[in-house]
C-alpha cells in the first residue's frame, strides 16, 4: 500500500506569520536555494509527523478531530524565545524556537495515540510531496519522520516554526543578534503532506475547522468563554471538573432560542387559533381583548404585570379541551404556519449558534432543560424534535389539568386555573421544583431571565455561567433590548452583567448565521 508523510500542525497567528518572513527574506538574499514561505511551504508550528498508508487519511482525520474537539488549542498562548538551527553540510535549517507548555505536550501526545492505530514506523522519500525541482528529498528529512515519535516528542519535544535555510556562517551571525521574545498563538490546526526540509507543503485537512464544535460563533470573546468555561468542568483532572450529574444548563426559549418577534410565536398561535374560534363563536368579537387580538395590537395584550390581556387569550384558546386536542392543535399549525417575516414555517426558525450549543453541551454529559415563560403544553409538544430536548426537560408556564375516565379511556382536560407563571422570580422557583438542582449554565435574553440568571451564578458553590442574548441585529433578526414591540424587554440584566461576569453575546458581531439556511 502506499505510504504518505504527514504533518499534525498548528497554523500560526498573523504576527507570528509576519516574523518569520521576515527571517525568511534575509535566509534567502544569503542562500537563493532556500525555499520561501508560501503557499508550498506554510508557516507551522509542527505537532507531530508520522507515515500512515494514503488509504487511511480520511480515518486518520477523524481521529485527529475527535482529539480536538475535546481540546482548546485554538486559545493557547505560548511564546517565541529565539532561534535555533540544524545542520546540514555547509548550510543549516533555521526556525524559530517556541516554548514548550503542557498544553502542548499533552495535546502532541494526545495526537500519537490518536493515530497509532494507522501509523508506518518507516518510511521512504516516495511517501514525501515532490520537490519543485524534481530532485531527491534528503535523507535528513526521510531520517526525522521515522525517528520523529521518542526523540522529538514528550520532554523531548521542541516545538518551533521553521523558516528557512542559510549558510554555516550567515546563519551563525543571525543567532547571535539579539531577540525579542513575543507571543504566539495558533489559529488552526492543519495536516499536510510532508515535503523536502520537512516543509508543510500539500494541505490535506483543515482539521480544527471540522472540529469546531460552535461553527456558527465568530472567534471572539463570547466563543472563547463558552469553550474554557465548558472545558474547566469536564476536563477530568482540573481543579473545577464537575460530575455529569452536576452538568445542568438551563435556557431560556423566546428570544434566547428562536425569535420572539413580531411576537412570541405561542402568541401567533393562539391568535391564529382564535380566527378560527370567532368563525363559529361569533359573540366573542365584543371582547376588547379578542378586539386587540385580531387587530395584532400586542401591545394591549402584553399590558399588566403578567400580560392579563393575553392570559384571556389563552384562556380561551388553550383550555376546555384535552392534552391530546391540545397538541393536534399546535402540530397542525406547525404544519402549515409561516413567519410573516421570514415566510418559513416557525419551528425552523431557532437560532443555530444555540443550537450549536445545546449539541456541544450535550457532548459534553450536560443535561439541557428549558426554563420558559411560555405554556408547557405548548412546547413540549415540538422541543424533542426541534432542540433534542425530551419534554420531561421543560420547566414553564403551568395551569391545573385535570383527570376523567371517559369511555373512551382516560383524559387531561387543561384548564387556566391555578395559574403559574414560570417568568422573572418565578423561574428560580420552578428550577427548585422541577429540576432539584441549581444551573451551574444559565442562558437568557431579557430581564425576565434576570432572576434566573442571579440564581445561577450568585453564590453558586459549583463553577458557573451566565449568558446573555443580546438582539442586536435589524438586518437579519431585529435590534432590541430597553424598547421591544413585543416581549423581551433587556434592561436590569444588561446592565448588572459586567458586574456578575455574565457573557453578553452580541448577535450581530458574535454569529455569522442566525438560521440554518434553506
Amino acid at each position: 500500500m502506499t505510504l504518505i508523510a504527514i504533518n499534525i500542525l498548528l497554523d500560526p497567528d498573523a504576527a507570528t506569520v509576519e516574523r518569520a518572513q521576515a527571517t525568511n527574506a534575509r535566509l534567502r538574499t544569503d542562500y537563493p536555494g532556500g525555499f520561501a514561505l508560501d503557499a508550498n511551504h506554510a508557516p507551522h508550528i509542527t505537532l507531530l509527523q508520522r507515515f500512515v498508508h494514503t488509504a487511511d487519511l480520511d480515518e486518520v482525520a477523524k481521529a485527529v478531530v475527535d482529539v480536538l474537539r475535546t481540546e482548546q488549542s485554538l486559545h493557547w498562548q505560548s511564546k517565541a524565545t529565539g532561534l535555533y538551527d540544524l545542520a546540514y553540510k555547509n548550510l543549516a535549517l533555521v526556525g524559530i524556537v517556541i516554548e514548550p507548555t503542557e498544553d502542548l505536550i499533552r495535546l502532541q501526545q494526545r495526537m500519537i495515540d490518536a493515530i497509532a492505530p494507522f501509523a508506518v514506523e518507516k518510511g521512504t522519500g516516495e511517501a514525501f510531496a515532490p520537490r519543485p525541482d524534481g530532485g531527491a528529498i534528503s535523507q535528513p528529512t526521510v531520517d526525522y519522520v521515522n525517528n520523529f515519535v521518542g526523540p522529538r516528542t514528550g520532554q523531548n519535544y521542541h516545538p518551533h516554526l521553521t523558516v528557512g535555510i542559510g549558510t554555516r556562517g550567515f546563519v551563525d551571525a543571525l543567532k547571535a543578534e539579539p531577540f525579542e521574545a513575543f507571543s504566539f498563538r495558533a489559529v488552526s490546526v492543519s495536516l499536510y503532506q510532508v515535503g523536502d526540509y520537512g516543509v508543510a507543503q500539500n494541505k490535506l485537512y483543515d482539521l480544527s475547522a471540522a472540529a469546531d464544535p460552535l461553527p456558527s460563533w465568530n472567534d471572539g470573546a463570547a466563543k472563547r468563554q463558552i469553550l474554557t468555561f465548558i472545558a474547566r468542568v469536564t476536563t477530568a483532572g482540573s481543579p473545577d471538573f464537575l460530575p455529569q450529574a452536576e452538568r445542568i444548563a438551563v435556557f431560556d426559549n423566546d428570544g434566547c432560542l428562536w425569535p420572539e418577534n413580531p411576537m412570541p410565536f405561542q402568541a401567533a398561535f393562539a391568535i391564529d387559533e382564535l380566527k378560527h374560534r370567532i368563525l363559529v363563536e361569533p359573540a366573542l368579537a365584543s371582547d376588547p381583548m379578542v378586539q386587540a387580538a385580531l387587530a395584532g395590537d400586542l401591545g394591549k395584550l402584553l399590558e399588566g404585570d403578567h400580560f392579563d390581556g393575553l392570559m384571556q387569550i389563552l384562556a380561551l384558546t388553550h383550555t376546555g379541551m384535552t392534552t391530546d386536542e391540545f397538541r393536534d392543535a399546535v402540530e397542525a399549525w406547525l404544519a402549515s404556519a409561516k413567519h410573516p417575516r421570514y415566510g418559513r414555517p416557525y419551528d425552523e426558525l431557532t437560532y443555530l449558534p444555540m443550537q450549536e450549543l445545546l449539541n456541544y453541551l450535550r457532548a459534553n454529559d450536560f443535561k439541557n432543560f428549558i426554563v420558559s415563560g411560555g405554556g408547557v403544553d405548548f412546547m413540549r409538544v415540538w422541543v424533542e424534535r426541534v432542540y433534542g430536548i425530551p419534554p420531561e426537560q421543560v420547566v414553564g408556564s403551568t395551569a391545573r389539568t385535570t383527570f376523567e375516565l371517559r369511555d373512551s379511556g382516560p383524559v387531561l382536560t387543561k384548564t387556566l386555573d391555578y395559574l403559574f407563571v414560570n417568568d422573572k422570580a418565578g423561574k428560580p422557583v420552578g428550577i427548585h421544583q422541577f429540576i432539584g438542582r441549581r444551573p451551574i449554565i444559565c442562558c437568557g435574553n431579557s430581564d425576565g431571565d434576570h432572576a434566573m440568571l442571579q440564581y445561577t451564578t450568585i453564590n453558586n458553590p459549583r463553577p458557573s455561567f451566565g449568558l446573555i442574548v443580546h438582539h442586536t441585529d435589524d438586518e437579519r433578526e431585529y435590534a432590541y433590548d430597553a424598547n421591544t414591540k413585543s416581549t423581551g424587554k433587556l434592561v436590569e440584566a444588561l446592565r448588572e452583567a459586567p458586574t456578575r461576569g455574565w457573557v453578553v453575546v452580541d448577535m450581530k458581531q458574535d454569529w455569522n448565521a442566525i438560521f440554518r439556511p434553506e
